[in-house]
């Protein structure tokens, strides 16, 4: 089963193109028995990066080192405008202020944001691999296979949400506001945004939990 054109088709055009993401998180290939399990354990247990001719780009040889390759990835291409990232980034960007900024006047439901981030990221995660990438997913059985693009999903975004939260914190420490005084000056700004963050992610949940009302 050649899994590239497959999830490159699929994926990489909705999301480089920035068309509508309509389908749930992809699952990346051929169903597997127990014995996908064992080899997944076992490809863990080493962590040594190969590099190949193409442009240096690290070969992982286990699932550690695929995690590790999909953060840079993923660093790589978070600060483009497009859609996907742009929301996740928006996301964390807000979720950092109420962590940071406790005392506010919203009342915030993260459910929502924090969903539609998640089936973004595990739709974005395989459009960066290539064939190596796949080799060491194809032999994992669907239901692993989503498993470890739930896994990246929660690990991106706890980085992302992490830089945001210290991100903020340097900006404030670096101001000659107090924290109080900060938050107040960039309330109505966080305000505006998790209206339109909320806005997004209940339309765009209701298209994929009925994709057939979209055609």
């Amino acid at each position: 089963m050649k899994l590239k054109p497959v999830i490159l088709g699929v994926f990489a055009a909705s999301i480089f193109k920035l068309a509508a993401l309509s389908q749930s998180a992809p699952v990346l290939g051929a169903q597997q028995d127990a014995t996908a399990t064992e080899q997944d354990a076992s490809n863990d247990r080493t962590t040594t990066i190969m590099l190949s001719d193409r442009g240096n780009l690290p070969i992982p040889t286990n699932l550690k080192e695929l995690k590790v390759l999909s953060l840079n990835f993923w660093i790589k291409f978070r600060a483009t405008n497009q859609q996907v990232y742009r929301f996740v980034n928006e996301t964390a960007q807000f979720h950092a202020y109420t962590q940071v900024c406790k005392r506010h006047s919203l009342n915030v439901s993260m459910t929502p944001l924090l969903a539609l981030s998640s089936h973004y990221i595990q739709a974005a995660i395989p459009a960066h691999y290539d064939e190596p990438e796949y080799g060491l997913l194809e032999p994992l059985s669907t239901k692993r296979q989503q498993e470890f693009l739930e896994e990246m999903a929660g690990e991106l975004y706890a980085f992302e949400f992490g830089y945001r939260v210290a991100e903020q914190t340097r900006t404030i420490a670096d101001s000659d506001q107090t924290k109080k005084a900060y938050c107040l000056s960039v309330e109505g700004d966080f305000k505006s945004s998790y209206i339109a963050l909320k806005a997004t992610a209940m339309r765009r949940l209701a298209e994929l939990d009925n994709p057939s009302e979209n055609k």
